[in-house]
């Protein structure tokens, strides 16, 4: 290794390690004001360390405001569209990859083409059609229209590809037919990548905050970041300040869990996508 390429590897571990500082600082702070009495949070001179830990503040939220019911619904809702994005998107690249039909090129195009369409752009024809159909304020219309995307599509695309031809060619001689080859085959090589999609999906779908607020403006439906946003709207100043640190940390905490849990997986299925391994 030349003397050129230890200094850029410092040089990245040290950006790295300071963009890793700074937003572990912020959790910290978080956390911090989280335990502190509502007279210390907005205290000038800034107190850094409370001098009374104050574990009432992440009861709170559940004892003032509906917030049992945000975060069971962002669960639900989360878990469900995780679970319909891996199985369609896994389909679909499995059809794209290993299949030959007429208008499989142009299909996946088209799938990609919509990358480019920002989402605000079909929010509005997507609501009139959700509203036609009586979804609004109802977990329908918070689950169907994310429980596919054109990202993880391409990404088991781009994974599924890597599976050697060969496998499948044996599968089929010993008699396997084309969902048993998936699950028996694909399926077992391509689980980091389906591990990242679902950790991808779950973290974009757990902070999405505008669709829900169209579709799901009410207590029974709203999620977390709609009902954070709620709350914060209540304009409890200073008091609410240590019960809205912890009930941002509270919501932060299932996506902090998942990664932790599906980090190795999750490694790999990025390299794995990127042709790496």
């Amino acid at each position: 290794m030349t003397a050129r390429s230890r200094l850029m590897g410092w040089a990245l571990f040290l950006v790295v390690t300071a963009g890793g500082v700074a937003f572990a600082a912020v959790l910290a702070y978080a956390v911090i004001s989280a335990l502190k009495p509502p007279g210390e949070v907005l205290s000038v001179p800034l107190r850094w360390w409370p001098s009374q830990v104050d574990w009432h503040n992440f009861a709170r939220p559940f004892l003032e405001t509906p917030f049992a019911r945000y975060f069971a619904n962002s669960v639900v809702v989360g878990v469900v569209v995780t679970l319909m994005n891996v199985v369609t998107c896994t389909l679909a690249g499995y059809s794209f990859s290993k299949f030959s039909y007429p208008g499989r090129n142009v299909a996946f195009v088209i799938v990609l083409a919509t990358l480019m369409v920002p989402l605000e752009v079909i929010y509005v024809p997507l609501y009139s059609l959700i509203y036609d159909l009586g979804w609004v304020n109802s977990f329908a219309g918070l689950i169907i229209p994310a429980g596919t995307s054109a990202f993880g599509i391409f990404l088991m695309r781009q994974c599924i590809d890597a599976v050697p031809d060969e496998l499948l060619e044996a599968a089929r001689l010993d008699g396997a037919g084309v969902f048993v080859s998936l699950v028996r085959i694909v399926v077992p090589l391509v689980r980091g990548p389906m591990a990242a999609l679902a950790l991808f999906i779950f973290m974009m779908n757990w902070d999405s905050h505008l669709w829900p607020l169209l579709v799901g403006s009410d207590d029974e439906h709203r999620t977390l970041p709609v009902g954070l946003a709620a709350m914060q709207a209540n304009n409890l100043g200073a008091a609410g300040v240590p019960m809205m640190m912890a009930a941002a940390v509270l919501a932060m905490a299932p996506t902090v869990a998942l990664f932790l849990s599906l980090q190795r997986r999750f490694v790999e299925g990025v390299a794995m996508s990127a042709g790496l391994r």
